[in-house]
């Protein structure tokens, strides 16, 4: 398998994560984005099918990546049919999946949707992605829970498009359960928000929140993984940032930090854009430089 590295003029796309229905914001930075398909999707902005008709003809220049990454049931089943197909008929860049059934029901019917696996914490290696861009798939949605070199390995041994999360808050664990709704039951208390904030001992605080289709867990801190950015930008396709929690101006702010760097050959401003990203987010790296899988060593007898 050869390496992928992408180039100059092919470098990493910054892929937002939107958090509102307007792009006129975001389009000096990017004109790429990642929505949620209404009822089928967890942690995105959710658009409808007539909605997302109507934001491609009124921007055709974007590249549009659309998330089906619910659960599907058997009783949604025909229903999924009919909406793929509606996508299909539609000029979006890709279509984020997290249940196999998306990827079934598109090979039997033998839609033309680029697809994108985002298995959230299960894509974490080279076989495996190429096992998935051998089934048909265009992308792979990396996990936040592998580091800056493991991204480096899967890109220099696989032939799939990668995505990874260079800013925003993870997700931690999505569960179908209304766990807000049934604490709150339990325990006899007006459940007075759709999300909440918890703080552990050891500062790491999380959002607890409940939607439609469950209950995610995600992450308090934001994750800054600009320094990253000069080692990856050649290696991974789409480096996404994520709006969600982190208040509208702000995020403007970043991204235009996230733009500069990505594009910047001078060491002195990397620097200058690095320091200026960190001072108004941050240092938290996530598991960017932290191994979470380790060996179990065995003990050797003399």
């Amino acid at each position: 398998m050869a390496s992928r590295l992408l180039k100059d003029e092919d470098k990493m796309k910054l892929l937002v994560s939107l958090n509102n229905k307007t792009l006129d914001d975001y389009l000096k930075y990017t004109n790429s984005f990642i929505i949620g398909l209404k009822d089928y999707s967890i942690n995105y902005i959710e658009f409808t099918l007539s909605e997302i008709k109507e934001l491609l003809e009124k921007n055709n220049k974007i590249e549009l990546f659309v998330s089906i990454n619910k659960n599907i049931f058997n009783d949604e089943i025909i229903e999924l049919e009919k909406v793929l197909i509606e996508l299909n008929k539609l000029p979006i860049k890709g279509l984020l999946f997290y249940d196999l059934a998306v990827l079934s029901i598109v090979k039997r019917l033998n839609l033309n949707i680029p697809l994108c696996w985002h298995q959230t914490h299960m894509v974490t290696n080279y076989n495996t992605c190429n096992y998935y861009f051998n089934k048909g798939c265009k992308y792979a949605y990396l996990s936040s829970e592998i580091t800056g070199n493991e991204m480096d390995e899967i890109s220099n041994n696989s032939d799939i498009s990668l995505m990874a999360l260079f800013m925003g808050h993870p997700i931690v664990s999505h569960s179908k359960r209304n766990l807000l709704s049934n604490y709150f039951i339990n325990y006899k208390y007006e459940k007075e928000e759709k999300d909440y904030l918890i703080k552990s001992n050891n500062s790491e605080n999380y959002y607890i929140k409940e939607a439609s289709n469950g209950t995610s867990i995600i992450y308090g801190n934001i994750v800054n993984g600009s320094k990253y950015v000069l080692n990856l930008r050649n290696k991974i396709d789409y480096g996404i940032l994520d709006e969600q929690y982190i208040e509208h101006d702000l995020f403007l702010e970043i991204l235009s930090l996230y733009k500069k760097l990505n594009e910047e050959l001078d060491i002195n401003k990397q620097e200058e854009y690095l320091l200026k990203i960190e001072t108004l987010i941050g240092n938290d790296t996530g598991f960017f430089d932290k191994k979470t899988i380790y060996k179990v060593k065995r003990n050797e007898k003399n």
